[in-house]
């Protein structure tokens, strides 16, 4: 039976301009994305008030509230600040994008509409929305499981000392029937065989209750293994997430500290992730490292190293000034490894290496 494939996800249009409105519904639709439009920015806020979309499409100069102050307010509010916005213009000053990226937009998409460009940058954003999902998903389900392990793992010691308890009580029990067969050891030959059978009985219930114990230390120790393996199966698959952006370019982000474990392991993971899916490109997001030493260099060197092997490009991300002049610092060894300051740049420089880009467009709609 086959999987069921994930919806593309619900994009929210927002222009002034009704020609916009239906060539990017249209664009969008035939590529079986969900739309929902809007024409000025207070139905914006309201359409969020009831449904809340995977990506925004918005229109920079709308009359009343512009797109940037439609940007400002989502990115204020803790419920809609996680949504990507993606600004359609018919102007390209630097000036404009600038502030749109420091508003919080992700990318920019100039009118007249590209329809192939316009569905690479949307299905790109939706992707990495639906992959920043799954790993909020995944992260709150390994959460759960070391909750119930935990728990799991209390009643074990519980049932422990529960244990101990009882032996300690059936102890000092023998205790005083040792006390008891002393004090009458004077006593008829009877008295005494009885007495004697009496302590044969306690030995016996001491006996089998200790051998219960071992039994479940043993359990507790092997339940303890499991959990621990578990728990390090699970760690080592979200240090190395691979996210794929489409058949032939793969994303691994980096977050944290990276130590010689976890430097093999993302090796290890890029070399199986490119060889796997016959990927055609493999970028290293390190934006998310909290600092390049000398161990994440040679990492990553030796994972740009690899890939090239199986005949992947390699692009690393995330470089910023200071990483840029501890890299240079390092001596790291980077000739033939693409570098981009930003995530969103090196998804760019992979599509474009990977895909011709179409001069067809959509039909104009732009207005100036």
């Amino acid at each position: 039976m086959r999987a069921e494939q994930p919806s593309p996800g619900l994009v929210l249009i927002a222009d002034d301009v009704l020609v916009n409105l239906e060539v990017l519904s249209s664009t969008l639709e035939s590529a079986g994305i969900e739309v929902s439009v809007a024409t000025d920015g207070p139905m914006v806020l309201e359409r969020l008030e009831y449904e809340t979309p995977d990506l925004i499409l918005l229109d920079v100069a709308m009359p009343g509230m512009t797109g940037f102050e439609v940007c400002e307010r989502l990115k204020s509010s803790p419920a809609t600040a996680d949504i990507p916005v993606i600004f359609t213009t018919a102007h390209a000053e630097i000036a404009d994008k600038l502030r749109g990226f420091r508003l919080g937009a992700v990318d920019y998409v100039t009118k007249p509409f590209a329809r192939d460009e316009l569905l690479a940058r949307v299905k790109t954003q939706l992707s990495l929305r639906r992959a920043l999902t799954a790993l909020s998903r995944k992260n709150a389900e390994l959460e759960n499981e070391i909750e119930v392990r935990a728990a799991a793992q209390a009643d074990l010691a519980r049932l422990a000392d529960d244990l101990e308890r009882r032996v300690e009580e059936r102890t000092q029990a023998l205790a005083r029937a040792v006390a008891e067969l002393e004090r009458a050891k004077e006593s008829l030959e009877e008295t005494v065989e009885r007495r004697t059978r009496e302590l044969q009985r306690a030995n016996e219930r001491l006996e089998r209750e200790l051998a219960e114990r071992a039994s479940l230390e043993e359990a507790r120790s092997a339940l303890q293994a499991q959990i621990i393996a578990a728990q390090a199966a699970r760690l080592a698959e979200l240090s190395t997430p691979i996210i794929p952006i489409n058949d032939q370019i793969l994303v691994m982000p980096l977050i944290g500290v990276v130590d010689e474990e976890r430097a093999q392991g993302m090796v290890d993971a890029a070399t199986l992730g490119v060889s796997a899916r016959r990927a055609a490109v493999m970028i290293l997001d390190i934006t998310g490292v909290s600092r390049v030493d000398a161990r994440v260099s040679e990492t990553l060197v030796r994972a740009a190293r690899a890939v090239r092997l199986l005949g992947a490009r390699v692009v690393i991300t995330g470089i910023r000034p200071e990483v840029a002049r501890e890299l240079v610092a390092l001596g790291a060894e980077m000739t033939g490894v693409v570098t981009q300051s930003t995530l969103q740049d090196g998804i760019a420089y992979a599509m474009s290496k990977t895909r011709a880009p179409s001069r067809r467009a959509a039909a104009p709609a732009a207005r100036e």
